[in-house]
């Protein structure tokens, strides 16, 4: 299934985690979502920002991604799901499988594609975009 490009990596900080070296500042119009130690690899995170958007947060190996928290087939929130072992998203209601930094369809029976964020981490901190990329 075809989806969105995959976003370009970011930069890897000294810690490991894509995101700008230590010190740096978010870029303008990102909103502070998260610490980085709510979120360890292989977890997802449900959070809402500070305007009423609900997105799921998923740490892929020490990336750091961020989609809409809601799955396109039937609308349950991804954050309940599973990181699978083979890097896949599973919604936890009909098994809807998708890329949790890409937002792509990798099994039914969702056909569309997720909306993603742009996220990163700075300072420990997890900041994501102000709209879908």
């Amino acid at each position: 299934m075809t989806g969105p490009e995959p976003a370009p990596p970011l930069p890897q900080a000294a810690d490991g985690v894509a995101g700008p070296p230590p010190g740096t500042e978010a870029p303008p119009g990102f909103i502070s979502v998260a610490r980085l130690d709510e979120l360890p690899p292989g977890a997802l995170l449900g959070v809402t920002t500070p305007d009423g958007r609900r997105l799921c947060l998923a740490n892929v190996d020490g990336t750091v991604c961020a989609l809409r928290d809601e799955c396109t087939h039937q609308a349950f929130p991804l954050s309940a799901g599973e990181l699978r072992a083979d890097g896949t998203l599973e919604c936890a209601w009909h098994g809807a499988r998708f890329d949790p930094c890409t937002g792509c369809v990798h099994a039914g029976p969702a056909v569309d594609p997720v909306p993603r964020y742009a996220a990163l981490v700075v300072d420990g901190t997890v900041w994501v975009g102000p709209s879908p990329i």
